[in-house]
């Protein structure tokens, strides 16, 4: 979180280190580098939001940035070591090392889980303080940003994934359906983690504890799922690239429209203050 001269780490670090995983993983051909691909893409827009001035409080919404991504280096050095992250990143770095052919968005949905589901409630408790309400506009556009780059996975995926583009122009839209099961009510619940554990802070590791069991069960139906979708997904995978370069260049070539993102974020602003 800090750097070795005591100072606030900044974004740009964490790409870099984003960027040394990425380059592993395409040595290696592991699929363990898609979610860090699309992650990169993702840090990179709120790193230059950040430096466009585009939040209210820039210095803490790259703070939150920064401790958000540390959560997954920190899970992903300890599984690396041999050692034992939360359930639900288990969960999402044994799908991708298991040898197991699966869906590009199948790697996706499992880390976005965990990082959504479990992970970003403890961030937004640790940078808002006692005082979450002061940072929830800015929580808002953090996850409008994440959830835009989300909505173009279908388009991103159909430009490396053959297979799936064609199930999406039969009507299948099998992609979309587990985005929906993985994202679905995320940013609610994870403001509702956050303010759990501000509020009740001497129950922190329980109420911890519940939702990494709660989110490991999620990304377990991600990664394995009913009959129907395994045998889709097998299909699918089949025809995928195993070089995670051509979907970290996809992920590249998505952007993001910031404004699109404030009016989105004034939409739910105005909806929250007309029914509090």
């Amino acid at each position: 979180m800090t750097a070795p001269d005591g100072q606030q780490r900044g974004l740009d670090i964490t790409l870099e280190q984003l960027d040394v995983i990425i380059a592993a993983a395409h040595s290696h051909h592991s699929p363990i580098g898609i979610f860090p691909a699309m992650y990169r893409s993702v840090t990179a827009e709120i790193r230059d939001a950040v430096h466009g001035g585009f939040f209210a409080n820039n210095t803490t919404m790259e703070h939150l940035a920064v401790v958000f991504a540390d959560r997954y280096l920190d899970a992903l050095a300890l599984w690396t070591k041999g050692e034992r992250p939360t359930r639900s990143w288990m969960v999402a770095f044994e799908a991708a090392t298991d040898g197991r052919r699966r869906m590009i968005v199948q790697h996706l949905l499992a880390g976005m889980n965990a990082h959504i589901n479990l992970d970003l409630g403890i961030v937004a408790a640790q940078v808002s303080g006692d005082d979450p309400d002061h940072v929830y506009a800015d929580f808002l556009r953090v996850n409008q940003i994440l959830f835009q780059k989300l909505n173009g996975l279908q388009d991103m995926l159909g430009t490396v994934s053959g297979r799936m583009a064609w199930i999406d122009r039969l009507g299948g839209r099998l992609d979309e359906r587990l985005m929906t099961l993985a994202i679905k009510d995320a940013r609610d619940d994870a403001w509702d983690l956050a303010q759990n554990l501000v509020a009740e802070p001497e129950h922190t590791d329980r109420l911890i504890e519940e939702r990494d069991m709660k989110t490991a069960e999620l990304g377990a139906t991600i990664v394995g799922g009913a009959m129907p979708v395994r045998v889709v997904s097998r299909f699918v995978a089949r025809s995928e690239p195993t070089d995670v370069r051509d979907v970290i260049e996809a992920f590249a070539q998505s952007s993001i429209d910031l404004d699109e993102v404030e009016a989105v974020v004034t939409s739910q602003l105005d909806e929250s203050a007309r029914h509090p």
